[in-house]
């Protein structure tokens, strides 16, 4: 495979996202969601801050600070590979279970990062799942409204934007009705 055109620098903030092969299902039963997420937080946290993250039934969206530069090789690509491997074992499938290699997109200021977390908690909700993001099981929304909940995603670096809970609820959940994604691009 070639290398990557956009390196994941440190100290830079990205939007990491992929969908499955042919636009199909990456994750097959509530398991498969919490081990994605058990080994997110595994191979993450000695290279990089997970600021928010969505799972949908056929992509995901992970808004990522990468705090070494060997984030890539040593955390994501073993991330991805290891959940490949657990879907395939699990599901009798071998192959590819990803679209092609992950997107990354650089988040180069505060209006972009906000932008981007709204993006990502309600990505549910524009999909239609479910009305608000508090009723998505499996994003990072739960950690920002459940200050005492013990997680491994940094809230506070977008909570530091907000005055308080109230606030970042009400900008969290103030496009719901509207399709206001000009800075994204999602998956179907």
């Amino acid at each position: 495979m070639p290398n990557r055109l956009v390196l994941l620098e440190e100290d830079q903030i990205y939007h990491i996202y992929n969908r499955g092969v042919n636009k199909g299902k990456i994750f097959f039963s509530e398991n498969g969601y919490d081990f994605f997420v058990y080994k997110m937080a595994f191979h993450f946290r000695e290279t990089s801050s997970v600021i928010a993250y969505c799972l949908m039934p056929n992509h995901f969206h992970i808004l990522v600070q990468v705090k070494k530069s060997e984030f890539v090789r040593k955390s994501l690509q073993p991330f991805l590979i290891a959940y490949t491997l657990s879907v395939n074992k699990d599901q009798g499938r071998i192959g590819p279970l990803f679209q092609g290699r992950y997107q990354a997109n650089l988040i180069n200021d505060d209006a972009y990062l906000l932008d981007c977390v709204k993006y990502i908690h309600l990505n549910p909700v524009k999909g239609g799942l479910v009305k608000t993001p508090k009723a998505w099981k499996y994003s990072s929304y739960h950690e920002f409204i459940s200050p005492n909940h013990r997680s491994f995603i940094d809230t506070s670096f977008i909570m530091r934007f907000f005055e308080n809970l109230s606030e970042f609820i009400r900008f969290s959940e103030s496009e719901i009705e509207e399709d206001n994604a000009a800075r994204f691009f999602d998956y179907e």
